[in-house]
């Protein structure tokens, strides 16, 4: 079995040609053109898509080519693949009986999903003793009668150390509007063939094993929120809504909670900077998320029996600060540094100084289950003691105290699959912490009412007084209360680990 490490970047159409230029600059020539038609298959449930798969057969140079490749392997962007010359354009399934796919086929038929149609102008660059190979693919994927453009850029390191590879995505991402991907094109057709185009994305269990060791996990539950970041921001840029906006800040958090719970990892300068960077790209979208659930979830119910002087005034300035929220996210989204950051997180994830210093080895190398547990048990004791004072503590208090209780729950999400001996305690106890993050979430929706209100007004404050009426009916008592008997129940929670 071969192991290809590779990036790939989606670029708009009219950018393709400065990247071939650039690419031209890099390493002087032409580059081989390619013309590719490949077709995918699978079973009539799909059950290789299910198991993370996906089966081609491909004409192009070097004729007809039977290719099996599985879902990450290894590398941020690696795969297992295996690859063999066939005579027709069916799968040939002596070939496939000698790969991992086997033992689900059996005797099952293959039937054509999707195909794809596209020109690939392809080099090799020479940086030092690395050598890149670069592929930008121009075409469209088809299903029954659905079409999609293709217009991406794939940069695989065919030998030397893997930064030599981020380099060369820097440098060209210096000069063309790339974007990271970790949606492959099986992934993109499985979706058209299926209606799912648009849908914002969630995030996949990251499959992580019980046996991993504290770099393996910390990769694995890093490529799995990365992937689930690019792929959020991918759906905003088509479809710009309010599931998406939601997905894209998760993901963004998850990827900011990942740093702490690996913070004896992430403890260099390019970690620092990443995390400032993500948090740069989660505040872009907090104004937009909070008017979204403000408008769907409170103003739309509270305000449809309330009458008021001025009501239609205020509903005008909250449309406009709502669109102007979206705005600013959607110039974020477009800029350079939120591409960026999905470039160093890879960077970092998988060439970052954690992966080869020595003084790290002794964290790096160590079981991952011990870890967690030393993790864990360190976050719930955080939350713990200040969940002891919670009615004591003020708005921006108790606010602290949630986003604790956030990375505790993010933690024991990602990490309870060391511990399959201890699945239901487990479940039990990611309740019990999602619980206590909604409370303290609907408390803090509350805090953030009072302003969105008075930014709606725009400085009326007769009429900021009159929403708040409106949206402040709850009783700040109630949701103080719900929340420390979640928060207790949390704390009451068996450990899993």
């Amino acid at each position: 079995m071969d192991r290809e490490i590779e990036l790939k970047f989606l670029l708009p159409p009219e950018a393709a040609s400065l990247a071939l230029a650039e690419l031209k600059a890099v390493q002087a020539g032409e580059g081989a053109v390619r013309q590719l038609h490949a077709t995918y298959f699978d079973t009539p449930d799909h059950a290789l898509r299910r198991a993370g798969y996906g089966l081609r057969v491909r004409d192009g140079e070097g004729g007809r080519k039977q290719t099996l490749k599985s879902a990450s392997a290894g590398g941020v962007f690696s795969r297992g693949e295996w690859e063999t010359c066939v005579e027709g354009p069916e799968p040939d399934r002596d070939a496939l009986a000698l790969t991992p796919a086997a033992a689900m086929l059996r005797d099952q038929p293959l039937a054509p999903v999707f195909t794809t149609h596209v020109e690939r102008v392809v080099r090799l660059v020479q940086l030092g003793e690395a050598i890149v190979e670069t592929a930008l693919d121009r075409g469209e994927l088809s299903a029954a009668d659905r079409r999609a453009p293709v217009c991406e850029l794939e940069l695989e390191l065919k030998a030397g150390p893997p930064r030599a590879l981020f380099d060369l995505a820097r440098t060209l991402a210096d000069r063309a509007p790339l974007r990271l991907s970790l949606v492959s094109k099986a992934e993109r057709g499985y979706g058209l063939a299926a209606g799912e185009d648009g849908l914002p994305p969630r995030r996949h269990a990251a499959g992580l094993s019980h046996k991993a060791t504290v770099g393996e996990a910390l990769q694995t539950l890093g490529r799995a929120d990365l992937g689930h970041l690019c792929a959020a921001l991918e759906a905003l840029r088509e479809r710009p809504e309010a599931e998406g906006v939601h997905q894209a800040r998760v993901a963004t958090r998850r990827l900011r909670a990942l740093l702490k719970i690996f913070k004896p990892l992430a403890c260099d300068e390019a970690a620092a900077r990443l995390d400032e960077e993500l948090s740069w790209l989660a505040g872009e979208f907090d104004n937009a998320r909070d008017l979204d659930v403000f408008v769907g979830e409170i103003w739309r119910g509270a305000a449809s029996g309330a009458e008021f002087t001025g009501k239609d005034v205020f509903e005008r300035g909250l449309q406009a600060v709502h669109a102007n929220a979206y705005l600013r996210m959607e110039a974020a989204l477009e800029s350079p540094r939120a591409r960026a950051v999905l470039l160093e997180a890879a960077a970092w994830l998988e060439a970052g100084d954690w992966t080869t210093d020595p003084d790290l080895a002794g964290v790096r190398d160590g079981p991952a289950k011990a870890y967690a547990a030393e993790v864990l048990e360190h976050r719930r004791k955080a939350v713990k003691k200040r969940a002891k004072h919670f009615d004591d503590l003020d708005a921006e208090a108790r606010h602290r105290l949630r986003l604790k209780g956030k990375t505790l729950r993010y933690a024991a999400e990602d990490l309870a699959p060391l511990f399959p001996e201890h699945a239901e305690r487990a479940d039990r106890f990611v309740k019990a912490a999602k619980a206590a993050q909604d409370t303290l979430g609907a408390l803090n929706d509350r805090a953030v009412r009072e302003g969105l209100v008075d930014l709606a007004a725009h400085g009326d404050t007769d009429l900021a007084r009159a929403a708040h009426r409106v949206v402040l009916s709850d009783a700040e008592t109630d949701l103080i209360a719900s929340a420390g008997e979640a928060l207790k129940d949390l704390v009451d929670a068996k450990p899993f680990w």
